[in-house]
């Protein structure tokens, strides 16, 4: 049995030994990796960094990071550990799917944009105990995303001990790049608008995505559907959380920005791809900091391709706020007369679980930044309320349970 994505590939030791090719058009744009902002997480002056960090996030809401602190050889260990998980036999992986009552796991039927991705995909997350000795499965690490599905130490050798060291170490970085985009812009240790930064740090509700794209050949009739438009790898979308910490294939150039795009699609012209620097990781931000910054700080939208000739890995680490927190612009940020409140508080636990029914099903509507503006007219504000006194944080999300609260009525 094989994933029907890998149906016309052939996954090896983690190496994909068809032809692949790129799928590109006239009208995309491929620039230089000077073209998205490269920074030295090294640099000795703060001041620099800080503007560099800043102009970066209001800008593309993207940089290539350098320097930064993830030891090489871990990466290195993690890579080949995430290819010899994709490349175990399809039912193996398939006893790790994930389902409308657990969003932690393996999956290759995702939406975005309520479009199936071209991916397989197994999602790792925080523990609900916060503690990765605890048996993934017991009790105490329910939460809303779930309980964590990892293979045996026969089916994938120290794949989980590898997977939770990266993990933990994309956690530490993220902490550290959320505290300098607060001092960006003007937020001090201590203050009352840091205090998020520090409920973060020991809430957080992170998760870490392991991808693969295999080939996606358009010339075969199993590919590509009747009068609809080519797969992607991931279709036009906004990260949910505050952050994303990016590993990247350094010889594979899928990843494309929208530059200073604000549509919810894009125009054709506008899309930039990343090219990776070697030994760099890639970080955006997300809509919860768009919100928390009061719109200073853009969401960037961005897609993935798919590729007619290389394979392609990718880990995102999405730095999530605890499920509890409301996230509301920061005073610093409305102060100024010219500088009106924007979005209304918005609960990530709400957010988040909409987006990952999303992934499941076709609820009508991908929940967006946009459903909490000021002079939106959207029933999210009501829905939120209605689903904050009715979950448990503590118990794994469940989609039907909920589906009358969550589910478009428009």
């Amino acid at each position: 049995m094989t994933s029907p994505i890998l149906e016309n590939s052939n996954a090896e030791n983690g190496k994909v030994t068809n032809n692949i090719h790129n799928n590109t058009n006239n009208s995309t744009t491929n620039k230089n990796d000077d073209e998205i902002p490269v920074i030295d997480f090294t640099n000795p002056n703060s001041d620099e960094l800080l503007h560099q960090i800043l102009r970066a996030c209001t800008t593309w809401g993207f940089f290539q990071l350098i320097n930064h602190d993830i030891p090489p050889s871990l990466i290195q260990s993690y890579r080949e550990s995430k290819a010899r998980f994709f490349s175990m036999p399809y039912e193996t992986k398939l006893k790790l799917k994930r389902n409308a009552q657990n969003a932690r796991g393996y999956f290759d039927d995702e939406l975005t944009k309520r479009r199936r991705d071209w991916k397989e995909a197994l999602d790792v997350g925080v523990p609900g105990s916060r503690n990765w000795d605890a048996p993934d499965l017991d009790e105490s690490n329910a939460c809303l995303d779930g309980f964590n599905q990892f293979p045996t130490q026969e089916e994938c050798p120290d794949f989980r001990e590898i997977t939770v060291q990266y993990f933990e170490e994309c956690a530490k970085l993220s902490n550290r790049l959320a505290r300098l985009m607060a001092c960006a812009l003007g937020i001090t240790e201590g203050s009352d608008d840091a205090l998020i930064l520090d409920r973060m740090a020991l809430d957080h509700t992170s998760y870490l995505r392991l991808n693969y794209y295999p080939p996606c050949d358009l010339n075969d009739a199993t590919t590509v559907i009747p009068d609809d438009p080519p797969p992607l790898g991931i279709s036009p979308h906004r990260d949910a959380g505050f952050l994303t910490v990016l590993l990247q294939d350094d010889d594979c150039h899928s990843l494309q920005v929208a530059r200073f795009e604000d549509s919810d699609l894009g125009r054709d012209n506008s899309w930039v791809t990343v090219i990776p620097i070697p030994g760099a990781v890639t970080i955006n931000t997300g809509d919860m900091a768009m919100i928390w910054s009061n719109g200073v700080f853009r969401a960037p939208l961005h897609r993935v391709l798919t590729d007619p000739t290389k394979k392609r890995y990718s880990s995102p680490f999405f730095y999530n706020p605890g499920y509890n927190e409301l996230i509301s612009p920061l005073d610093c940020c409305c102060r100024e007369k010219d500088k009106e409140i924007k979005y209304r508080p918005c609960l990530w636990g709400y957010f988040r679980a909409l987006r990952f029914a999303g992934d499941l099903t076709d609820l009508g509507v991908e929940i967006q930044t946009s459903h909490f503006k000021v002079d939106s007219t959207s029933d999210h504000i009501d829905k939120q309320d209605e689903f904050s006194k009715a979950v448990n944080f503590e118990e794994n999300f469940n989609v039907e349970k909920y589906r009358t609260i969550l589910e478009s009525k428009d």
